[in-house]
């Protein structure tokens, strides 16, 4: 009797496609669920009527404060999962409200971040300038990791202050993004966007198309002009000279120490020491010390485990929403 060879079988078809909805079906519930969470909750309070004062020390004779602000996450503005927003509105409103309290001579902005969106990035660091426009001292003192966008918004502030083993540096910009054009062709499935004729740029860095060499290069354009942007804000803001070691400037994460000899803080020291030194620079003798905290929403409050979130949890976040320039340190960064 003749026997029977089975054929071999590979991989089955009808289980990759399966796989390939499961996936970009758990991509549209996240963009999904972004959307309604930030337009139900607006993720943190940005009021002042939500922002509450915590006596940390005070002095019998003390008319005038010192505030801390802790600022951890990733710079963004609104919600990225449950519960879980960017810091850039908790920051700006808190922030905010030393800039109107007249009693507030010091802030200390202690500062735990591996960046996020370009202008969010600005817009802290512009509210940090008001501070100091207004006559009151601020002292970034950067926390485990102050990177990228934590870079760009420190160098506004009076003077910066490293955790002995932080990391920082990252200075540069990244648009990121993944693209699965191969794999839908693979099983045969089609891209139908429609767009206007002249819209030949219209999409742009869309995962479903392949990246061509016009695109890539308006891209780079936005990148370069960026990258400008961020270096000689930290040179003017940093006072640094041409004989500047100009390591950082190739987007390289530093130690503190590297950060030292490279002239972008300004001490290595811990919480007390640093609060010491902005007394020291502050109007005034005599501080009652008081942190600013944000009450979460209700829906924030559901999600309250997300604060605890790693960084690089929330660049996955990132990653899943739509690619835009960003001051942000990655590990996982798609070049």
């Amino acid at each position: 009797m003749e026997s029977k060879q089975k054929p071999e079988l590979g991989p089955s078809p009808r289980r990759g496609v399966g796989c390939l909805v499961i996936v970009m079906g758990m991509f549209a519930a996240m963009g999904f669920l972004g959307l309604i969470i930030a337009g139900a909750s607006g993720g943190w309070a940005g009021s002042d009527g939500q922002i509450t004062e915590v006596l940390e020390s005070g002095d019998a004779a003390a008319t005038q404060k010192i505030v801390i602000i802790n600022a951890r996450g990733v710079m963004l503005t609104g919600s990225t999962t449950l519960g879980d927003a960017g810091i850039t509105r908790p920051t700006l409103a808190m922030l905010e409200r030393a800039l109107d309290d007249e009693t507030v001579v010091g802030v200390l902005l202690s500062l735990d971040t591996p960046g996020g969106s370009v202008t969010d990035a600005d817009l802290i660091h512009q509210k940090i300038l008001q501070l100091r426009r207004a006559n009151k001292r601020v002292i970034v003192h950067m926390g485990d990791l102050c990177a990228s966008g934590g870079v760009y918004a420190a160098v506004a502030a009076d003077q910066v202050w490293a955790h002995p083993t932080t990391l920082t540096g990252s200075v540069g910009v990244i648009i990121q993004n993944m693209n699965l054009h191969k794999l839908l062709d693979k099983y045969g499935i089609e891209d139908q966007s429609v767009f206007a004729a002249a819209d030949g740029n219209k999409a742009l860095m869309s995962p479903t198309q392949p990246l061509n060499p016009e695109h890539r290069a308006i891209l780079q354009d936005v990148v370069n002009e960026m990258y400008v942007r961020f270096v000689d804000l930290v040179v003017e803001r940093r006072k640094l000279g041409e004989k500047n070691d100009a390591r950082w400037r190739d987007g390289r994460i530093m130690t503190a120490t590297s950060a030292m000899e490279a002239q972008l803080v300004d001490g290595i020291g811990y919480h007390e020491e640093v609060l010491r030194k902005l007394k020291a620079i502050s109007a005034g003798s005599a501080y009652n010390v008081v942190r600013y905290q944000t009450m979460p929403s209700f829906l924030g409050l559901l999600g309250a485990h997300g604060a605890d979130r790693s960084p690089e949890a929330r660049i996955l976040d990132v990653l899943a929403g739509s690619a835009r320039p960003m001051y942000l340190y990655s590990p996982n960064a798609v070049r």
